[in-house]
């Protein structure tokens, strides 16, 4: 039979907050409904933006497809539940374009901008012709080595408007894409009534001007 001691060390026993949270069961008796309700808001989000986009759709680079959209729902990026909203998008093989909505689960609501392809440099100089200017100033950049990392980090991101404007340029230049974005914390005491749609569309007429230049 196993000591006392023994069965304090042994990696198998139960820890009092393990056995605290194995018997918090609320989360997952709420979770369906919440992720359904996050589910709602994507979907009128995109019809909102279709509004938008439409009207303008000749001004945008070629390849955008402005009549799909997609909702994707995973279980586990970096250990948390999320559902994403990709429109308009353009993933090819040579280009990426499009606005990618974001809701993961204990992190924030984020809306960005993905581009990537032979408009890159265009891109580039839209983007630094306009980085002080206040839409910019709560925005980040991504400096990671793929444009799918959305953990809000040092190493991962830095605000536009605090980087020096070749570096950003070389940076970019490195990477092979531009990614950029704007977050709304969960634990933000506004979170709660945030308008997703309102917020949304904001984000797109602020920076849709990205990729006009063709």
């Amino acid at each position: 039979m196993p000591s006392d001691n023994a069965e304090k060390t042994d990696p198998g026993s139960w820890s009092e907050k393990e056995i605290r949270l194995v018997n918090h069961v609320e989360i997952f008796q709420e979770k369906p409904a919440i992720l359904k309700k996050v589910e709602n808001r994507l979907v009128g989000l995109q019809k909102e933006l279709e509004n938008e986009i439409v009207p303008m759709a000749t001004f945008l680079p070629d390849g955008l497809d402005i009549t799909k959209n997609q909702i994707a729902r995973g279980e586990n990026h970096n250990g948390f539940p999320y559902l994403s909203l990709d429109y308009p998008q353009n993933f090819s093989k040579t280009d990426m374009f499009t606005m990618r909505t974001l809701f993961w689960w204990g992190h924030y609501l984020g809306f960005s901008l993905i581009l990537k392809g032979k408009h890159l440099e265009n891109f580039i100089d839209r983007l630094l012709q306009n980085k002080n200017t206040e839409p910019f100033q709560d925005i980040y950049v991504s400096l990671a080595p793929n444009p799918f990392e959305w953990e809000i980090n040092e190493k991962n991101f830095s605000f536009i408007s605090d980087t020096n404007a070749e570096t950003l340029r070389k940076t970019i230049q490195d990477l092979g894409y531009l990614k950029f974005i704007r977050v709304f914390p969960v634990i933000d005491k506004r979170f709660i009534n945030l308008n997703w749609t309102q917020e949304g569309v904001q984000f797109w007429k602020d920076f849709s001007r990205a990729a006009m230049d063709k």
